[in-house]
């Protein structure tokens, strides 16, 4: 009985300190090479519903950015958008343009009617592809990484 116990414990240590490991993250945008491996870890750190809220909520940030920036007739850059996210975590990020929390919300639920749609051994294409782009410099966009090998995240 106390080795199930002390399995029963060390699970719930392990969960809830991989659970506080995505919290705690932030945003390095110090550069465009930072940005990108701190969306690559954010990647391989949220589940897949955050994961998608999560993305979602950036392109929502830099679409946002672009139309303020065309209201007030100047150029929104890759440089003012890396300079809006730097050091935030993902909280911060899904409630950037939508404070009370509602879209990432959606977003998650959107995630979740696609597994359903799905069915049990379907995998969802909702995640994270190449289709959801960040600026770099120049006015180029790149794909953001995605996690090789995993089924419906190939951009296709």
């Amino acid at each position: 009985m106390l080795k199930l116990t002390v399995a029963v414990l060390a699970i719930a240590l392990a969960s809830s300190a991989n659970a506080a490991g995505w919290r705690n993250l932030r945003i390095d945008a110090s550069s465009e090479a930072a940005f990108s491996e701190s969306v690559v870890t954010f990647q391989k750190k949220l589940s897949p519903s955050r994961r998608m809220a999560f993305f979602r909520s950036l392109q929502d940030a830099w679409d946002d950015g672009s139309r303020r920036a065309t209201a007030e007739q100047r150029e929104y850059t890759a440089a003012g958008y890396l300079r809006q996210l730097d050091g935030l975590g993902y909280e911060d990020v899904v409630k950037l343009t939508d404070p009370t929390g509602k879209k990432a919300g959606q977003y998650r639920a959107e995630y979740y009617q696609a597994r359903a749609l799905r069915g049990p051994l379907g995998s969802p294409t909702l995640v994270p592809t190449d289709s959801y782009r960040y600026p770099v410099s120049g006015g180029e966009w790149r794909g953001l990484p995605t996690l090789g090998g995993v089924p419906g995240r190939d951009g296709r």
